[in-house]
This record gives C-alpha cells, structure tokens and sequence, in this order.
C-alpha cells in the first residue's frame, strides 16, 4: 500500500506538468504570433505533447486563452500587492490606487501581454469558474482588496461590485491609451483615471 502515494503522487505531478507546459507554449507563442496565427497543434508541439493531450486539460483554443489571461492578470495583482507591503501606504483609497497604478504600468511595459489581455484584466480577480481553478499559489485578490477596506475602517455598501468597476474601468480605457496614445498619452489619462477611481470609492462608502 505504501507504494501507491508515490506513485498516485507522481501521475498527479506530470499531469500538472503537462498542463503547465501547454499554458507556458501557448503563452510564449501568442506573445510571438498573436492569438490567431496559433493553432492547437503549435502548441501541443511547442509544449511537447500530443494534440490529444491538449483536449484532456482545454476544450479548445478559446477557452486555453481565458485560462491564461485569468492566470497571468492574477499574476500582475499580486506583483502588485506585494509592493504595496512594501510601502508605508495606510488609505483604502491610496492602496488601491497604487495597486491599479502598479498593473497598469506592467501592462504599459509589455504591450504584447496587453495585446493579449485585451479587456479581461478582471477575469484573474471576479471570474470564479478561473480563480476556482488556481493552485494555492495564487492569491484570492479580491477578498484581499476587500480586507484592505476593513483595515482602514472603510465600509463599503457593495465592495465587489466596487472592486469590478475599478478594474474594468482602468484596463478598458487605459488600454487604447496605452497602445495607441488616445484620447490622450497613458501619464496625462492617469490623474483623471485616478480621480474617477477615488469618487467610486467615495460614492459606495457607507
């Protein structure tokens, strides 16, 4: 019997090693190509596995490419969060302006990420069917944001749909911004962008 948990435990370890693979090919090569120019099998070979093995972990293409942007958008808040406890910032409002900042500058330095996130940026914090599926590595960065609020004695009437607004609001209009510097250049849109983030918050305090 003793034999059985190293062995379960391996299949259960190349299972998720297949599976990463996959997420990592495909991310390499949609940065590289672009989503459409990518097809299953370029990936199910970049990752160097069968093209069977792809439909075990993906239904397709679409549904690889959501898991990914949940993945990675995860991935910038917590990047983000980590260097906020690096920093001696104590308002609600001051926090989440940083940490919207923070993402939106990595976004702005990796314009191909964005490319690819297009305006899901949220999916990775409010999507449950993607945070469902994230290993304990990756952090619950809503109900983290959320305890934010009650450490600076801020109520809020509906924090998530809050939260959602502000993060909706900062990667679609900062998107165009960014990529194509309209309506205005990303450091001139940032302060107006801030300002309307602090009257949301101001507006569901309780």
């Amino acid at each position: 019997m003793s034999l059985l948990k190293p062995a379960s435990h391996l299949r259960e370890s190349n299972k998720m090693d297949k599976h990463d693979r996959i997420l990592e090919a495909a991310y390499q090569l949609f940065l590289e190509r672009g989503f459409d120019k990518v097809s299953i099998q370029e990936i199910a070979t970049r990752a160097g596995v069968a093209k069977g093995t792809f439909y075990l972990y993906f239904r397709d293409k679409e549904a690889l490419k959501k898991r990914l942007v949940a993945q990675k958008s995860n991935e910038f808040f917590q990047q983000a969060l980590r260097a906020l406890y690096q920093t001696d910032i104590t308002g609600f409002e001051d926090k989440i302006i940083f940490i919207i900042d923070y993402v939106i500058d990595i976004l702005a330095q990796n314009k191909d990420i964005l490319r690819l996130i297009t305006k899901d940026l949220s999916t990775g914090v409010f999507d449950p069917k993607m945070t469902d599926l994230f290993s304990e590595e990756y952090a619950d960065v809503l109900q983290i944001l959320i305890a934010a609020a009650e450490e600076s004695n801020v109520k809020l009437k509906n924090p998530h749909i809050l939260l959602y607004m502000i993060v909706e609001l900062a990667s679609s209009t900062c998107m165009t911004c960014i990529l194509y510097n309209e309506p205005l250049e990303l450091a001139v849109f940032k302060p107006h962008l801030f300002k309307a983030i602090r009257q949301l918050i101001e507006a569901e305090k309780e």
